[in-house]
């Protein structure tokens, strides 16, 4: 298993993911750890399968607003579609559907492909996962079986919740503004210089995210304060203050 890889199975791991690896110390950035997933999974199935069975019960947890900007930003184009086949599939069965204003913005395969690249070694590897392909996976021109979720191998939230606190937040807030908007000030350098910077980095526009930052400070959760000699007001975590 590769360095890139051990470290993603990690931070899985420590969300609650069944993996048996030795779980990551700090709180991880879920919605860049979601870009890694779509980068490497192709490499391992069962991190494919793992990441998606996750999100199929703990999807409100993801800052949807901040994800939307990361993958614009952040992920190149050729994991567009392997990041909307994970979130298609992690959405089966919900209602509304969890993911959708995410993956309307992504596209299928420019041509059709196996999704893992162990099935890709050979003519006869690649017939076979065209032919074994789910109709979910056909949408995304990435060839791979129908995926079961395993929910057996995920542990319930209050086991991941215990070691990361902070995520308790998220649950709070369903994936909405507020979400990104912490995520931002905790993960991003310089999202909280100011609010114009805090919104290009939360994924939301000025007037969405003043409104998000009055909810946040009425909470206690965040501080918002003029930078002395300044056009601008800072914004800090009030665990960062």
């Amino acid at each position: 298993m590769s360095d890139a890889i051990d470290n993603l199975v990690r931070q899985w791991t420590t969300l609650g993911a069944g993996f048996g690896a030795e779980p990551a110390v700090d709180t991880p950035d879920i919605e860049r750890l979601l870009l890694d997933t779509a980068r490497l999974s192709p490499k391992m199935s069962r991190l494919f399968v793992m990441a998606a069975t996750w999100l199929n019960i703990y999807g409100d947890l993801v800052a949807k607003h901040r994800l939307k900007r990361l993958i614009r930003d952040e992920l190149k184009a050729q994991s567009h579609p392997i990041l909307g086949l994970l979130l298609d599939e992690a959405q089966r069965g919900t209602h509304p559907l969890e993911f959708e204003s995410i993956i309307k913005d992504l596209r299928p395969a420019s041509t059709p492909y196996p999704l893992f690249e162990s099935e890709r070694r050979s003519d006869a590897l690649v017939a076979r996962a065209r032919r074994r392909a789910s109709e979910i996976s056909r949408r995304w021109n990435l060839w791979c079986e129908p995926i079961e979720f395993k929910t057996d191998a995920v542990r319930p939230a209050s086991w991941f919740m215990s070691r990361h606190p902070q995520l308790i937040q998220r649950a709070d807030f369903r994936g909405d503004l507020r979400a990104s908007v912490v995520a931002a000030l905790r993960f991003d350098p310089g999202a909280g210089e100011s609010e114009s910077r805090l919104a290009e980095l939360a994924g939301g526009s000025r007037a969405q995210v003043r409104s998000a930052l009055r909810n946040l400070e009425m909470t206690g959760r965040v501080i918002s304060r003029r930078v002395q000699g300044a056009n601008r007001r800072e914004v800090l975590l009030i665990d960062a203050a």
